[in-house]
């Protein structure tokens, strides 16, 4: 399974590839969050729904497995978030997974 930088997320215009894969034919995927996004993790972790899907998603190197986007989408509206994590950068690689990831339930 392929892992993705957040270089190559933030370089890419749109999101449509992952977020067809991803959302509309169910294939997961890997991220490596960068340790920004770690930090940012640290400060919310117990916070926000957002941060227990993170958690129960990521391995111990910071690489993020994206299974579900259902339960995705269930973690952030249950922050009162549509498409955001509450507290997250617009400029990281992880808020524009989210944004693209994210589904109407």
């Amino acid at each position: 399974m392929k892992i993705y930088s957040s270089e190559e997320i933030l370089k890419k215009e749109d999101l449509y590839d992952l977020q067809d894969s991803f959302c509309s034919s169910g294939i997961p995927f890997k991220y490596q969050m960068t340790l920004g996004e770690i930090a940012y993790l640290r400060y919310v972790k117990d916070r926000y729904n957002i941060a227990d899907y993170i958690e129960e998603n990521m391995d111990i190197n910071g690489v993020l497995t994206f299974n579900d986007s259902f339960e995705l989408s269930k973690a952030l509206q249950g922050d009162g978030m549509d498409c955001k994590a509450v507290m997250l950068s617009d400029e990281t690689a992880l808020q524009k997974l989210f944004f693209w990831l994210s589904i109407d339930e």
